[in-house]
């Protein structure tokens, strides 16, 4: 776990500000019959409540295939949505979106870029990968602030420890190269804890790159709900997805959203909140 005298020296925030975005996480697993009752079709009013109910300004999922990020986008009209499929860059294979709230900003610029050795080639995959990996950015104004920030999205490797080191490393390389100066908010499932050596490339303070923060440990206000978010639908595992930030942003709370109906969880992960301000 993280000492948390490593947090960012970011400013306090209130919980009133009207300058306060929300920014989610969440994996909604993709649609496969293999998982019965809990499949798509039984559980998809469930993963759109959850983001309406908690109504974040910017959210990134993970795992939806293109019929399940339509279903999103037709229940929640109040997002827009940016990002492809990882395996032609287009419609096939899971997507990594990033939505945000459509009166709030506006779309400056967006791409997705694949985590592999050749990361413009769409479809392309690390050597050790079982799937092509990816992540998905999008510089976004806040009409609210006049203030312009990245906000990014990822889902690493699940299988190859090497793999996911890799990415780490072409993720703060790549974030550096897209943001800037800009600050950023970085969304996603890692498939690692934050002991790994993923979770300590992306946050150390001497790597290469623009440097991240865990939502969690930098929270001015601290962590609210349970510290696990991978549930694999029946009990509850470790903690491997995040929110990160860049310096730029302060944290004022973090959570994890523990929501059930009738004792059922709407994905095999929970979503994670982080409500954060931009630093003055």
């Amino acid at each position: 776990m993280n000492d948390e005298s490593e947090t960012a020296p970011h400013t306090p925030v209130s919980p009133d500000s009207a300058d306060t975005l929300r920014v989610m996480t969440f994996n909604v697993r993709y649609d496969t019959d293999e998982d019965g009752d809990l499949a798509w079709p039984y559980r998809k009013e469930r993963v759109a409540s959850v983001i309406r109910f908690h109504r974040p300004d910017v959210v990134g999922l993970q795992e939806p295939l293109e019929h399940q990020l339509a279903f999103l986008r037709e229940q929640l009209p109040a997002y827009d949505w940016v990002g492809v499929g990882r395996v032609d860059g287009e419609d096939e294979g899971e997507h990594g979106p990033v939505g945000f709230r459509r009166d709030r900003f506006t779309l400056r610029d967006h791409d997705t870029f694949w985590l592999s050795e050749t990361p413009n080639v769409r479809g392309s995959k690390h050597p050790e990968a079982t799937y092509p990996r990816m992540a998905t950015w999008a510089e976004l104004h806040d009409e609210q602030t006049n203030r312009t920030f990245v906000a990014c999205n990822t889902h690493f490797e699940h299988a190859s420890a090497t793999a996911r080191e890799e990415s780490a490393g072409i993720l703060r390389r790549r974030l550096s190269a897209v943001a800037g100066d800009l600050p950023a908010v970085v969304t996603g499932d890692l498939n690692c804890t934050d002991t790994s050596r993923p979770y300590e490339i992306l946050t150390t303070a001497d790597g290469d790159g623009r440097r991240l923060f865990d939502a969690q440990f930098c929270a001015e206000y601290g962590h609210h709900g349970p510290t696990i978010t991978f549930n694999r639908f029946d009990g509850a595992t470790e903690k491997i997805d995040y929110v990160f930030v860049t310096d730029g942003f302060g944290v004022f709370q973090h959570a994890v959203v523990d929501d059930h109906w009738d004792g059922a969880p709407p994905s095999d992960h929970a979503p994670v909140v982080a409500d954060v301000r931009f630093d003055e």
